[in-house]
């Protein structure tokens, strides 16, 4: 599955909203919540041992996102 999201600028800094849990994240930076975004596309079977929808179920049901 590939979902891509919309890439945005803060102080001349590439960001996207986290596909887990909605943060703002750095371009190819892991955020808060573990996830590691591998840019606007984010493809599983990337540098994530879940696949994102697995980490969408974890964070909502607050488990630690791998």
């Amino acid at each position: 599955m590939t979902t891509t999201y919309e890439i945005f600028q803060i102080d001349g800094e590439e960001y996207i909203h986290c596909p887990v849990c909605g943060r703002n994240v750095m371009l190819f930076d892991v955020c808060e919540c573990n996830w590691e975004n591998t840019g606007e596309t984010n493809i599983d079977g990337g540098p994530n041992k879940m696949t994102l929808a697995e980490a969408k179920i974890a964070f909502a049901e607050g488990r630690p996102i791998i």
